[in-house]
């Protein structure tokens, strides 16, 4: 009679309910599965992130640390060069001025001379 359809169309009702919910936890357990490996993929991107910034930065401190080196270094040659032609100007002026006061000199100064010169050697 029609009481048989209404409970056929019932259990339908129901199964598909059933059915419906059964699928929408397996498609929430896929969902909170899929955010896990988002917030993972997130959570190594930031890690890389932060990593290579700190590598960026150590990298440029060492790179300018580096410079500051070479520039120091180059500055003392620098500085030793101009010591060394300082000295041997000193020395050119010394002689050129020896030189001059040779020629001045008598002939026994100039003996003198060169005995004290030879003696301070």
């Amino acid at each position: 009679g029609p009481g048989e359809v209404a409970q056929t169309d019932i259990d339908d009702a129901i199964a598909k309910y059933n059915e419906a919910t059964a699928r929408f936890a397996e498609a929430e357990k896929n969902k909170a599965q899929a955010d896990q490996v988002v917030k993972e993929i997130n959570d190594s991107i930031e890690k890389d992130q932060v990593d290579l910034k700190a590598t960026m930065e150590a990298n440029t401190k060492a790179m300018i640390a580096r410079q500051a080196e070479v520039a120091e270094a180059s500055l003392k040659g620098m500085e030793d060069g101009a010591e060394e032609q300082l000295e041997a100007f000193i020395q050119e002026q010394a002689v050129a001025r020896g030189v001059a006061e040779l020629t001045m000199m008598t002939q026994d100064k100039q003996k003198d001379f060169m005995d004290k010169m030879l003696n301070a050697l």
